[in-house]
């Protein structure tokens, strides 16, 4: 009777264990060229402005542009509660970065997906090397949360 408790025991224990790997909010892998972005469901194609936002429930939703996931996530924001924000490191493409963290630079001649020119990088220091050698402006994750954007235009309102 006893090993039968242990045993029932044990697998209640695994059980437990996959729901709790099963709701992890680490960044997905995106699928070029076939993931379709949440916000303006274009296909997402450039692993340098891609982002992701993950759910408390470890439900992923891909973004072709920094700006799509700013502009999504300040939209359902009270739906969204303890969600993980990922973006893509510029100057690593494949290197997720939390976006609470990171550093954005607004572009003066690079140019994202939907316009906005915002690429996001690891540290400050990476992010003024950057504007050394391409003209931009340093912003953080407020600042662009806050941004209204005129999506495919490139011009803020």
């Amino acid at each position: 009777m006893r090993s039968s408790s242990f045993i029932l025991k044990m697998i209640l224990v695994v059980i437990a264990l996959i729901f709790l790997v099963g709701c992890s909010q680490e960044p997905v892998e995106i699928h070029y060229a076939s993931d379709e972005c949440a916000h303006c469901k274009m296909m997402i194609t450039d692993e340098q402005f891609a982002s992701q936002l993950v759910t408390a429930k470890g439900k992923a939703l891909k973004f072709d542009a920094i700006e799509c996931m700013a502009i999504y996530h300040r939209k359902n924001k009270d739906d969204l509660g303890d969600s993980r924000l990922w973006v893509s490191n510029y100057n690593t493409p494949g290197t997720w970065l939390d976006a609470f963290e990171a550093q954005y630079v607004k572009s003066e001649v690079i140019k994202s997906p939907m316009g906005e020119s915002l690429l996001a990088l690891p540290t400050k220091e990476a992010a003024e090397v950057h504007i050394e050698k391409r003209p931009g402006r340093l912003l953080l994750w407020n600042e662009v949360s806050q941004t209204e954007m005129n999506l495919g235009t490139g011009m803020q309102k």
